[in-house]
């Protein structure tokens, strides 16, 4: 019966059906044609739906969107180029840390791309930054906003794998700084080579004075973070006061938005965030009935029978995660595979919240991996660029995320070291 709920699962995932139907259609067809009774499908339905936590998804979506169509986006990357624009390559290292600020806001790479590449690429372009280096800058540091908290994947894995989305959060901190590193470096030498000149000089003054224009927008992620970490709200609370902060901000100090355009915003934000919550809802169906068929334990004596080094397993994990974001949402299999295989990762000692990094960059990457990447198809329709330009300019920022995601996989502590000083 496995066998046909897994054929029902790939043939209708090729097919092109959304994730969440080809879920619940593979359980629903596992339980009834095993003669398993139907409403055990629905009453899975609402425990995977009911969870105070993944009330979060959609008010983060929301305010992210809204920031994203705002000026919000103006207003960060005006300050982080006031203080990096001086550097070989600064307008583009500003453009990367920018993305992984607006992150911190919207928690959605193909967000970021939009709102960060609409406003970057022509100034990049006309700074001398060579189009193929710029197409690669946008769409791939477009997928910070999956790894720097808080990240919409990030709170799902959590919510999949049961740990502390606080842990989870802060997890992403270095990891997401290190891969930003790693893709200045990158900018800074291809700058260097081809002598693109670096930004106007700005006094003390001036870059005081753009902070002080950008504060409402820095303060953004300030009070989103600083009220989960300083245990004054919990993630869903916090989602909850970034809607009414960035409605507050557009509306009534930048006034890019109005309020038909606000409702417009909301309307479609609340139809992706229902997308998801299905996604998780349905994926708990789908785990219960492998759970009752004992796949977790014939994975668990497949892999400790088969796999005797815990970084054989992480690289495996990472080159299954490689080839499934290539089709579809890590995230999303995460959210499936993941309490699947938590026996197996306890077996070799596997800190879950690496586990959850490690997901999250593979993420990142199938983000800009074809044929399926969304932020891939984003900037091609963004820059009106075809796919081979894309990938051309995106493909030394993806070994640099792969770097990032083996420096993680050798050592754990860049990954658990400030949930552990935080959290414990």
């Amino acid at each position: 019966m496995i066998s046909t709920v897994l054929l029902i699962f790939f043939a209708l995932l090729v097919l092109g059906v959304p994730v969440a139907h080809v879920v619940l259609a593979a359980a629903t067809g596992g339980i009834l044609f095993g003669g398993g009774d139907g409403t055990i499908i629905a009453q899975q339905l609402v425990l995977g739906a009911n969870s105070y936590i993944l009330l979060a998804v959609p008010f983060f979506i929301i305010s992210g969107d809204i920031a994203a169509k705002g000026n919000t986006s103006e207003k960060i990357v005006n300050a982080i180029n006031a203080f990096l624009g001086r550097l070989q390559g600064g307008l583009g290292i500003a453009t990367i840390f920018a993305c992984a600020v607006f992150g911190a806001i919207t928690g959605s790479a193909m967000a970021c791309v939009v709102a960060i590449g609409a406003l970057m690429m022509p100034k990049l372009l006309e700074r001398g930054y060579p189009r193929l280096l710029v197409l690669g800058i946008i769409t791939c540091a477009g997928t910070l906003g999956v790894m720097i908290p808080p990240s919409i994947p990030m709170l799902q894995i959590a919510i999949a794998m049961r740990t502390s989305v606080g842990a989870q959060f802060t997890a992403g901190f270095i990891p997401g700084i290190l891969t930003a590193l790693l893709m200045s470096v990158y900018v800074f030498c291809v700058a260097k080579k081809k002598n693109i000149p670096v930004e106007e000089k700005i006094s003390f003054k001036e870059k005081m004075l753009v902070l002080k224009d950008s504060f409402w927008a820095i303060m953004f992620p300030v009070i989103i973070l600083g009220g989960i970490y300083s245990g004054l709200t919990t993630p869903t609370e916090a989602a909850v006061v970034s809607v009414f902060y960035v409605i507050f901000v557009e509306l009534a100090i930048y006034k890019k938005i109005n309020v038909k355009e606000l409702y417009k915003i909301i309307g479609a934000s609340a139809v992706n965030a229902a997308t998801l919550t299905l996604t998780i809802a349905t994926a708990q169906v789908f785990v219960w009935y492998m759970t009752t068929e004992r796949v977790p334990a014939m994975l668990y004596e497949a892999i400790t029978g088969t796999i005797t080094n815990r970084y054989v397993l992480l690289f495996a994990l990472c080159g299954l995660f490689f080839i499934v974001g290539c089709f579809t949402n890590v995230a999303t299999v995460v959210i499936i595979l993941g309490p699947m295989l938590l026996p197996v990762l306890q077996f070799f000692d596997i800190n879950l919240i690496q586990f959850g990094i490690l997901a999250v960059m593979m993420s990142q990457i199938g983000f800009i991996t074809p044929p399926f990447g969304l932020c891939l198809f984003v900037s091609m329709k963004m820059s009106k660029s075809s796919m081979g330009e894309v990938i051309k300019g995106s493909y030394p920022f993806i070994v640099a995320m792969s770097i990032a995601a083996m420096l993680i996989i050798f050592i754990p502590k860049i990954s658990t070291f400030l949930p552990d000083l935080i959290f414990k």
